[in-house]
């Protein structure tokens, strides 16, 4: 079976399970087109509902745009999981759409009329076990473009040579590190097998550590978040050298705009800042508190996490960091992980 007759059983199967029972769809791939779109028909008894389908992949907003810029005329999207965004901006387009989670929102002329929020369940976070932060480290240098041998990893990240040979062999058996030869010492040519898979796999590691940290939550009021901290947090938090990044929205904001409103600032300092808590919110300007907060703290989860790069004299953590922290709040934060993702090809850049 060809890989457009596969999608097309798919698309059938999301568009069977979101409609009534009873009703039999055809699906028809369409010819000459640069993206997967469909000719439909759903028959009810003898009336028949027609309309243009096309199968946007994810469902961020990226490739629902893609797809209506690739497929003109078509009438109903069709994805995995569309994000709230995307199904926003479908709906100021007067287009229909479908998921496999259930959720449906179809109004057409013809008289078929479909309105379904999920009843399921959403997906566990799957658990990427055995990793531990050595491994995170070596993955962040790794899809960070430094080359996967002993020598350049134990260079970027720290780490000592057994902790990293380790590591790399570990990412070695988990899949996400190829040695077509049997190959030994410091340069040993371990490359990175799929990298979308390396780069979800580390993601979904980094957001289980995440989970587990401590974090200190500070109230203080601004004006701008990011001319607050560059004018005032950051000359008091860079004192002596200390190290600190920032991550989540207000990196999204400096290395890939998505997202203009930035509610909360997460930073990342080293473990020395971290140690005094109550100095460490006096430097921040504000107070510790449990609601209400601006700003969360959380200690460097490795050394290299700082290594990004200095915008507008704000330290912003590596992008493949900022990538799974922002997946990890999930919501509008994942939609703007995934287009600095698509901006600056994370994970991709070895």
């Amino acid at each position: 079976m060809s890989t457009t007759d596969q999608l097309g059983d798919r698309v059938r199967r999301v568009l069977g399970a979101a409609l009534p029972q009873g009703l039999f769809v055809e699906v028809t791939p369409r010819q000459n087109v640069n993206a997967p779109a469909f000719d439909i028909t759903v028959r009810a008894g003898a009336t028949q509902h027609c309309f243009t389908a096309g199968w946007a992949g994810e469902g961020w907003p990226s490739d629902v745009e893609r797809l209506v810029q690739l497929v003109p005329g078509v009438e109903v999207v069709i994805a995995a999981n569309l994000s709230t965004g995307a199904k926003q901006w479908l709906r100021q387009e007067g287009l229909g759409w479908v998921d496999q989670t259930g959720c449906a929102e179809i109004n057409r002329s013809s008289g078929l009329v479909i309105a379904r929020e999920s009843t399921r369940a959403p997906a566990p976070i799957a658990r990427p076990g055995r990793w531990n932060r050595s491994m995170l480290a070596v993955a962040e240098a790794s899809l960070s473009g430094v080359l996967p041998t002993v020598a350049s990893i134990e260079q970027a990240t720290g780490l000592s040579r057994h902790a990293t040979a380790v590591a790399l062999s570990r990412l070695e058996q988990l899949g996400h590190l190829n040695r077509p030869e049997a190959q030994r010492g410091p340069t040993s040519g371990r490359h990175l097998g799929d990298t979308d898979a390396f780069l979800d796999a580390y993601a979904a590691a980094a957001a289980e550590h995440r989970s587990k940290q401590p974090v200190l939550y500070v109230h203080r009021l601004w004006t701008d978040p990011l001319d607050t901290l560059r004018q005032e947090i950051g000359p008091k938090l860079g004192f002596d050298n200390a190290r600190w990044a920032v991550t989540g929205v207000g990196a999204s904001v400096l290395l890939a705009p998505y997202l203009s409103d930035i509610t909360t600032l997460e930073l990342y300092v080293d473990a020395d800042l971290m140690s005094d808590t109550s100095e460490l919110a006096s430097r921040l300007g504000g107070r510790l508190v449990d609601k209400g907060y601006r700003i969360e703290v959380r200690q460097l989860p490795t050394a290299i996490s700082a290594h990004g790069p200095s915008i507008d004299d704000i330290p912003v953590a590596l992008p493949v960091r900022v990538y799974a922290d922002l997946l990890a709040r999930g919501g509008r934060s994942a939609e703007a992980a995934h287009h600095l993702r698509e901006s600056l090809d994370v994970g991709s850049t070895t």
